[in-house]
């Protein structure tokens, strides 16, 4: 194989990845919760585990009613030449209900950050503990 064809299949390899993530979101099954996540305009916040397990999909969570912890990462930019930060925590909420949806939403206060978890109408019921950060 020639060189300039090897080039091509990590570029190829690239585009697939990245075509997964920019996949249509699924449709929310009516007999678990949905919880999408929202997070501050130049940060990354990605679904990471369910429950101790890792999820294939990092858009969003779907769980069965009832209890779960749900573990996030987020990718903090930040300012002058310091590079990202890798955060991660975890939220748990026991009383997930079937057809229903929920959001984590980021907030950050300078380099303090947390997740709150918001029911379909805004209302707040609970927030994570204290992210772990380091510096990639």
């Amino acid at each position: 194989m020639k060189a300039k064809s090897l080039l091509l299949v990590p570029m190829f390899s690239l585009v697939a990845v990245l075509s997964a993530c920019a996949g249509p979101m699924p449709k929310a099954d009516p007999s678990e919760a949905w919880i999408s996540l929202q997070e501050q305009p130049a940060d990354v916040l990605m679904a990471e585990d369910l429950d101790g397990k890792r999820l294939n999909d990092g858009r969003f969570f779907e769980v069965k009613p009832g209890a779960h912890t749900l573990d996030v990462n987020l990718i903090v930019e930040r300012s002058g030449d310091n590079g990202e930060m890798n955060c991660q925590t975890g939220i748990q909420f026991s009383q997930f209900q079937a057809g229903e949806h929920y959001k984590l939403v980021e907030s950050s206060l300078g380099e303090e950050y947390r997740v709150k978890l918001e029911d379909a109408k805004g209302k707040s019921l609970g927030h994570s503990v204290d992210f772990t950060c380091m510096p990639e």
